[in-house]
């Protein structure tokens, strides 16, 4: 028996905690979770443990034996650890021994072929040694489920779908492998310059793009590969904590208590039945008769928020929709071969004590001869696909901000996004590749967290500073390739401020306000959102250290005034807290023992009582160089392309 896990964080974090803690820090180790006096994130360790504590005494296994070879990052083949428990990272196709066997894809689309570990398909058929060496395996697979900011959910198709492609193989940084950026997120892909990590345009100025199948196709050719090699498939999901509104574990991610584990040999079936319950919040009987008045391709409905007109305001009010109408991927497998749609429950409710059933497919159990319905009363959608997650709000949202303000959101909305013109756009109409090039920058800046002093702070800088790339006015290029990102993000922080229990006035509509139930006007939502990546907040009182300027500010303080505002000149660490999720990526937050949290309103401060500016001129586009009528110190605004949203030390980010 083996762990496998083929995160994209592991080469991160590997790198990132055998700078803190002063030793290597295996991949395989971080998977343990234990390496000497560090713990910390997927913690199969402790799984050792208690296989060591319940195993029975006529055993002679020990389920302890191959911790010390992941603390020591000493590989052994599968083949030749007949008496031990081993963890395998399957990003590692390289390091004294060959990992990695390229299979040919059936019916491939967006790959022909794909390079995977041998752990999971077994050594080369025509070497008896190596085929000794690597035998194959049966696979279980444990996903947790999870909304995804790229996809519907995170479950049994998407955690083999993208989890088993090696990052050595499949992202373009070598130095430190993090996120799969030659993998389609969307079925757009950019052309990418190597050297600038920027989308390249033909010689009309229009972007090179490519049209393949996406994520649909990425998922389903290396899940055919891996059947191909007749890889027998376990998938058990752990739906006891299903993730809501953020996948990675950010702190805006909620873990919603359903409490149940369900398992499958068909991953299409599995997923097509989590998806659907997840989204239904009607009853059956109710559903089916909405479903036929309105011809809706599904009676699995939940009640989302919609955008209505009351007076100068946008009010909510709820309604019925459902992401499934828009969603394709499991019709798409099926058509595959990958597996089939449609499916039976059973099972036991340990609770009630009682069976669990379905009825054409709806959840239910058994109680005294009754069919009783099991539902979520939870929304559930992730806030990077707003627009597809609940679509029938935003654009009631859009809608009525055209008609109460003047603008052109929904038309915007329809031609950035609308490709086939049916006036819906589903779950494959992404946009023209910004994902690509989004993705590709992401990686290129844990490249410099991990190997540059101070990385933690270009990072943020590099993230943030995507915002210059939604405006071609913004940047000496004269790119757009985020434009899309921006309207999606401009719908998620309208509906984030509509939920703000405070009601304020709306900043640039007379008359109009935002908060308890209240949308914000798509001006003031856009303002705000950009604002939020420049400062992280539209008051100088609440500058966040994790912002483009605080970025900035922290840059200057550390490294030319020796910490004297930020508290000491430390840079970023990780610790257990840091990786308690599994595969989080670090996020922007900053760390008290790094930075003092008030150092910046300290500065502010000191500037006001005669204090000499630190040595950084941050750019701003116009309009943005200050807050509440305040102007921020070591801020210009400027209409020159080339200076806008970079800041200047003794060199220039």
């Amino acid at each position: 028996m083996a762990i496998g896990e083929a995160s994209t964080s592991t080469f991160l974090f590997s790198s990132l905690l055998s700078k803190t803690e002063g030793k290597i820090i295996t991949t395989e180790a971080i998977i343990e979770g234990r390496s000497g006096d560090f713990y910390g994130g997927w913690g199969f360790f402790f799984v050792r443990k208690y296989l060591s504590e319940r195993h029975p005494s006529s055993h002679k296994d020990d389920p302890m034996k191959g911790y010390e070879d992941s603390v020591a990052g000493r590989f052994i083949p599968p083949g030749r650890a007949r008496d031990r428990l081993m963890v395998y990272d399957l990003n590692k196709l390289h390091d004294g021994f060959i990992k990695e066997r390229t299979v040919a894809v059936p019916g491939g689309t967006v790959f022909k072929e794909i390079t995977l570990h041998k752990v999971i398909v077994g050594g080369d058929p025509h070497d008896k040694k190596d085929l000794k060496d690597y035998p194959g395996c049966v696979l279980v697979n444990v996903p947790k489920t999870k909304m995804h900011a790229q996809d519907l959910i995170t479950n049994a198709i998407k955690n083999l779908g993208i989890g088993l492609y090696p990052t050595q193989k499949y992202s373009s940084f070598k130095t430190v492998p993090s996120y799969k950026d030659k993998l389609p997120h969307s079925p757009w892909v950019l052309e990418i310059d190597p050297e600038t990590h920027l989308p390249v345009k033909d010689e009309t100025g229009k972007y090179i793009a490519t049209k393949t199948d996406g994520l649909s196709g990425v998922q389903s050719d290396v899940i055919l590969a891996v059947q191909s090699q007749n890889v027998f498939m376990l998938h058990v999901i752990d739906g006891i904590n299903i993730i809501n509104l953020n996948h990675n574990g950010d702190p805006i991610a909620v873990r919603v208590p359903e409490g149940y584990v369900w398992s499958s040999l068909d991953c299409v079936a599995l997923d097509l039945f989590c998806a659907r319950y997840c989204f239904k919040t009607v009853p059956m009987d109710q559903a089916l008769k909405l479903q036929k008045v309105n011809q809706w391709p599904t009676e699995f409905v939940h009640h989302s928020p919609e955008a209505v007109i009351k007076g100068r305001n946008i009010e909510t009010q709820i309604g019925l929709d459902s992401p499934l109408f828009r969603y394709n991927l499991y019709r798409y497998a099926e058509e595959r071969g990958v597996g089939q749609q449609k499916y039976y429950v059973v099972g036991w409710d340990s609770l009630t004590r009682t069976p669990l059933a379905s009825i054409k497919g709806h959840l239910g159990r058994i109680d005294d001869k009754k069919f009783l319905e099991l539902m979520t009363h939870t929304m559930y959608f992730n806030y990077g696909t707003i627009l597809q997650d609940f679509q029938k709000g935003v654009f009631s949202y859009a809608k009525a901000c055209d008609q109460l303000t003047g603008t052109s959101l929904f038309k915007n909305l329809i031609d950035t996004f609308d490709e086939n013109d049916d006036g819906v756009i589903d779950y494959d109409e992404k946009g023209r590749g910004n994902e690509t090039a989004q993705i590709v920058i992401l990686t290129y800046s844990l490249d410099i967290l991990a190997t540059q002093p101070y990385g933690d702070l270009k990072r943020n800088f590099i993230t943030n500073s995507l915002i210059k790339y939604t405006n071609e006015n913004w940047n000496p290029h004269g790119h757009n390739f985020m434009s899309d990102m921006i309207l999606e993000g401009g719908l998620a922080q309208a509906f984030i401020m509509s939920q703000s229990e405070n009601v304020k006035e709306d900043l640039f509509i007379s008359g109009m306000s935002y908060g308890n139930g209240m949308w914000p006007s798509w001006h003031t939502a856009q303002y705000v959102l950009i604002t939020s990546f420049i400062y992280g907040s539209q008051s100088p009182k609440n500058i966040s250290l994790s912002s483009l300027y605080g970025s900035a500010f922290q840059y200057a303080d550390k490294v030319l005034n020796a910490g004297a505002y930020t508290g000491n000149i430390s840079q970023f660490n990780v610790d257990s807290d840091d990786i308690q999720y599994g595969d989080k990526i670090p996020d922007n937050d900053v760390d008290d023992n790094t930075s003092n949290p008030d150092s910046i309103n300290k500065y502010f401060e000191a500037i006001a009582n005669g204090a000499d500016p630190l040595g950084f001129t941050f750019y701003v586009s116009k309009g943005y160089g200050s807050l509440e009528g305040v102007k921020i110190p070591n801020v210009e605004e400027t209409a020159d392309p080339g200076k806008t949203f970079t800041v200047h030390f003794e060199f220039a980010w």
